[in-house]
C-alpha cells in the first residue's frame, strides 16, 4: 500500500496538467489579491459563487482518475496481483490531500496578498472561531463535491463525459441543497455521511465492474 501511494504521489508530481491546474489556482488568487477589499473582505467574498471550485474539482478529478482508465493503468496494476480495493484506497489517499490544497491555494493566495496591501480589516481574535468553523465547513462541501465527481469518473470512465456531468450535475445539487457558511454541525455530520456513502458506493463499483 506505502508503495502504490508512493507511486501515486510520484505521477502526480510528473502530470503536466496538474502543474497547470495548480498554477492557474495560484494565479487565480494573485489577481483576486490585488482588489481594493481588506483581507477579511475578500475571505468573505471567496465563499461566494461555486462553479469556479466545481470546474477545479471536475478538471482535477478528470486528470487524476480518469486519465488512468484510457492508458489502462488501473487493468495493469490489477493484471499485476494488487487488488482493486488497494488501487482505489491508494488513489484517494493521494487524491484528498492535494484536492485540499488546490481548493484553499487561491483562496489563501489573495487572503495573504490582500492583507499584505490593504490590512485584514478586522480583529484577527475576535473572527479566528468564525474562520475556522467557516474553512471547515467549506471543506467538507468540498469533498462532497469530490466524491460526486469521482463516481462520475468511475461510473463514465471517460473524460469528456465525466468532465461534462461532473460539473453539470454538482452545479445542479449545489443549487437543490446550497450551503450556508458556516454550516450547523447536523449539517456537516449529514456531508461528511453522505460524502462516505457515495464513497463507498464508487468503491464498490469500481472493485466490481470491468476495468481497461
Amino acid at each position: 500500500m506505502k508503495e502504490l501511494i508512493r507511486s501515486e504521489l510520484f505521477k502526480l508530481r510528473k502530470l503536466s496538467s496538474v502543474r497547470m491546474i495548480f498554477l492557474f489556482a495560484f494565479i487565480a488568487g494573485i489577481i483576486q489579491g490585488f482588489s481594493p477589499l481588506s483581507g477579511y473582505q475578500v475571505y468573505i467574498v471567496s465563499f461566494g459563487p461555486e462553479l469556479s471550485d466545481i470546474m477545479l474539482i471536475s478538471v482535477f478529478t478528470v486528470i487524476f482518475l480518469c486519465t488512468e482508465f484510457s492508458n489502462r493503468t488501473y487493468g495493469n496494476a490489477f493484471l499485476c496481483g494488487i487488488s482493486r480495493q488497494t488501487i482505489f484506497s491508494a488513489k484517494l489517499a493521494v487524491y484528498f490531500p492535494a484536492l485540499l490544497v488546490l481548493i484553499l491555494l487561491p483562496m489563501t493566495v489573495s487572503i495573504s496578498v490582500t492583507t499584505m496591501r490593504n490590512g485584514f480589516g478586522t480583529d484577527w481574535d475576535t473572527v479566528t472561531g468564525e474562520i475556522a468553523a467557516t474553512i471547515l465547513s467549506y471543506i467538507l462541501y468540498r469533498f462532497f463535491m469530490a466524491g460526486l465527481a469521482i463516481l462520475a469518473a468511475v461510473v463514465i470512465q471517460n473524460q469528456i463525459g465525466t468532465l461534462g456531468i461532473s460539473i453539470a450535475g454538482i452545479y445542479i445539487i449545489t443549487i437543490i441543497k446550497p450551503l450556508k457558511y458556516p454550516a450547523t454541525q447536523t449539517v456537516l455530520i449529514c456531508t461528511i455521511l453522505q460524502t462516505t456513502i457515495i464513497l463507498y458506493v464508487t468503491a464498490r463499483i469500481f472493485i466490481r465492474r470491468e476495468l481497461s
